[in-house]
């Protein structure tokens, strides 16, 4: 299994608290910078991150970002479009202009930083971790923060499903799909099969919570220790601290 070969990172050894700070500055900063070169560099930077930091490989990456790039695309295109009708009216809409493609790429950029940043975080941190000091540290509901860990495990594990079924219906099938109508038939059964497998999967996690006695009382106890250490401190002020400083470039 892919999941499996992930390399360990220097993110993995960092507590999830320090690095939801950090992914928290850097989405303040994509969301802050409009110039596209310098969404280019984030972008460039999260990207190592994602391979050094995170330990994920070039296939992985490059497929996550194809996949964003999906919907990226068309965003580019109603960005430059809008622009282009604001700034020259219907009349001058091609080529479009600089400060219309400088607008798209910008967004474009952005919305490519920002699902990388979640999946670095996603990929390097544990669950069980996230839950620990959600609770113990900010103080969060823990059937609120149960919610948010419950949606990290399962995204990899239906990621995983989505794939062995695609596997299967391409040896069922013998070929690959001809024409857009198997394209789409081969498309909805596989959203059909990730659904039944998240159903499944969510009545089997309600039944094990309600026999342990899940959020029978106000308080939770943990068996396990995250704990903050001086490594992390230094990584949430650097981020502060450089996130201070760019913000003002």
């Amino acid at each position: 299994m892919e999941l499996a070969k992930k390399n360990i990172g220097a993110l993995h050894r960092l507590d999830p608290l320090s690095k939801l700070v950090t992914l928290t500055c850097l989405a303040a900063l994509a969301m802050h910078w409009d110039d596209p070169r310098r969404q280019a560099v984030l972008l460039l930077a999260l990207i190592a991150a994602a391979k050094l930091g995170a330990g994920m490989s070039w296939r992985l990456l490059l497929r996550r970002i194809a996949w964003i790039l999906g919907f990226g695309l068309p965003l580019f295109a109603v960005t430059a479009l809008a622009v282009q009708l604001r700034e020259g009216g219907a009349g001058g809409l091609l080529p479009f202009s600089a400060a219309a493609l400088s607008d798209a790429s910008a967004v474009t950029l952005r919305m490519v930083s920002l699902f990388l940043s979640s999946l670095a975080y996603i990929e390097s941190t544990d669950p069980k971790d996230f839950v620990v000091m959600m609770t113990t540290r900010l103080k969060l509901p823990y059937r609120f923060v149960f919610g948010i860990s419950m949606a990290l495990t399962f995204l990899p594990l239906l990621a995983e499903e989505g794939r062995q079924a695609a596997a299967a219906r391409k040896l069922r099938m013998g070929r690959h799909p001809r024409g857009i109508v198997e394209r789409l038939e081969q498309r909805r059964g596989q959203l059909v099969t990730v659904f039944a497998g998240a159903i499944r999967r969510v009545e089997q996690t309600a039944g094990a919570m309600d026999a342990k006695g899940f959020g029978a009382y106000r308080e939770r106890t943990f068996l396990r220790e995250v704990p903050l250490e001086a490594v992390g401190v230094c990584t949430m002020i650097l981020s502060l601290i450089l996130t201070a400083g760019l913000w003002r470039v």
